[in-house]
């Protein structure tokens, strides 16, 4: 699910033409946002002025979009902030308007005439937001049955924190538990938090707070949560936890299913250091940390020598996504669906996507019983192999035959490597004769010199325009040679 399908159709996909024209560089032909989207040039000049109102409405004079002769252009002063500009639309939209007052109405009764006054509509217009919202709940494994929210209980806690998270739509008034919690870490396990953690602890005790009633046995009941608890019963960070909330307000009786929830949530949001992870065996002792064990493996195996930026940050994200796979179901994801699109686009290459696809199949086959969103992983170890960014075991050697002057041709290789590196492991350096072999020699000689180069597997031939220019070319040039490599 991405944040965006909580607004309405059509908002939703003016928000999509916006993130598209924004991620262009601020233009864009017409022409590309009809064929992407499938609509036709009247619809987008209708999407197009919406847009235009939504921009005034918000940022005044300072954001405007505009037409050219065949181009759509953004133009803004200083700055424009689409996810808060797309959280403000949220908070507005029916679909997310009735999902809050269905969480903070969990412990009383409602009717749908109740909730028709409530939100100021139609009982056909709440039935039919209630389908839509049922449709986005589905992958979460949770319903809206007779104007309440059933399923399993963590199931709620984690949708309704994801969604808090992505959106940015808690307020952050005083909050006891909060307080009272980061103190308790702090002092008794000298555990700090940076702005991003503390916020996240804030959401979730206010979920504590708001559905504490159903921190129940009865919630708690089938194996995998027997399981999970019986294996922290002498670890001292759940036994001290466990009293910290049995003392604030909190009786004997759901204490400890609030600390098992809390510390779901601590190991699959990346809110404690990893090696305080690492230094609890009963963390370990779950498929979560084998399936982590098995990812950091392969990804060391991929390289030739040992990353020095494969640093504890990105094993935190990887070990929290392993968790978050464990314990829950469903994705909220924290871009939108353009911004994902792009980010894909922009660091996927064939060698990564075939080593996702070989490391999903060594995951399914090591078990049953570990349910993983095969999309969403791929796009979290597509992104962390862009950002780890090493020497693999097969660079593809790139030579730069060039007739620009030295300086000229260094600048050209610099651009070049940066912008390659991205997708693949490349080695570009200036064309060497002597060198044994290259996968590739980007030339713009003379195409009659062809037969000066003879040790390499692929030629190609550049616009004096630059290298730049046919990059594209150069990426699918890349991925075919990856392919036989």
């Amino acid at each position: 699910m991405f944040k965006e399908d909580l607004l309405e159709k059509s908002e939703k996909l003016q928000f999509k033409i916006l993130k598209k024209i924004y991620l262009n560089n601020g233009r864009i032909a017409k022409y590309e946002l009809c064929n992407t989207f499938n609509i036709s040039p009247p619809t987008l000049k209708s999407h197009i002025e919406k847009i235009d109102f939504l921009l005034k409405d918000n940022y005044h004079n300072k954001v405007q979009i505009t037409y050219s002769k065949n181009d759509i252009i953004l133009k803004y002063e200083n700055y424009i902030n689409l996810e808060q500009l797309m959280s403000s639309c949220i908070k507005k939209s029916l679909k997310y308007k009735l999902l809050r007052y269905l969480f903070e109405n969990s412990n009383n009764l409602s009717s749908g005439i109740k909730i028709c006054n409530e939100l100021n509509i139609s009982l056909s217009t709440l039935n039919r937001k209630i389908f839509e919202c049922n449709c986005l709940l589905k992958e979460f494994d949770i319903n809206i049955k007779n104007y309440r929210l059933e399923g399993s209980q963590s199931q709620i806690y984690y949708f309704f924190y994801s969604l808090f998270i992505v959106t940015g739509t808690v307020s952050t008034n005083s909050n006891f538990l909060f307080n009272k919690l980061i103190n308790f870490f702090n002092k008794k396990f000298k555990i700090s938090f940076n702005i991003k953690q503390k916020y996240s602890l804030y959401v979730w005790t206010t979920i504590i707070n708001n559905r504490k009633f159903f921190f129940k046995k009865e919630f708690f009941n089938n194996n995998f949560y027997k399981d999970n608890i019986k294996k922290l019963n002498n670890n001292v960070f759940f036994l001290e936890l466990k009293t910290f909330f049995e003392k604030n307000y909190f009786n004997k009786n759901i204490g400890e299913y609030i600390s098992f929830m809390t510390i779901c949530f601590i190991l699959s949001f990346d809110l404690f250091p990893i090696d305080f992870i690492f230094n609890n065996i009963e963390f370990k002792n779950n498929m979560a940390f084998k399936t982590y064990k098995l990812i950091f493996n392969q990804i060391n195996e991929l390289y030739i020598s040992p990353t020095n930026n494969f640093n504890n940050t990105l094993k935190c994200n990887l070990l929290s996504i392993c968790y978050k796979q464990y314990f829950f179901k469903g994705i909220l994801y924290s871009n939108d669906y353009i911004t994902t699109n792009h980010y894909l686009s922009e660091f996927s290459s064939y060698s990564r996507k075939k080593f996702v696809e070989n490391l999903l199949l060594k995951i399914h086959n090591s078990t049953t019983n570990y349910h993983i969103d095969d999309e969403y992983f791929k796009f979290c170890v597509i992104l962390t192999l862009n950002y780890i960014n090493g020497n693999t075991k097969y660079p593809i050697n790139i030579g730069v035959l060039s007739q620009s002057e030295n300086l000229t041709l260094s600048s050209t290789i610099n651009d070049l490597n940066n912008a390659l590196r991205k997708k693949f492991d490349v080695i570009v350096e200036i064309y060497d004769e002597n060198k044994k072999r290259y996968d590739l020699v980007i030339t713009n000689f003379n195409i009659n010199f062809k037969c000066l180069v003879n040790n390499c597997d692929n030629i190609y031939f550049f616009t004096n325009l630059g290298i730049k220019y046919d990059l594209e070319n150069i990426i699918k040039l890349l991925d075919k040679i990856e392919e036989k490599k």
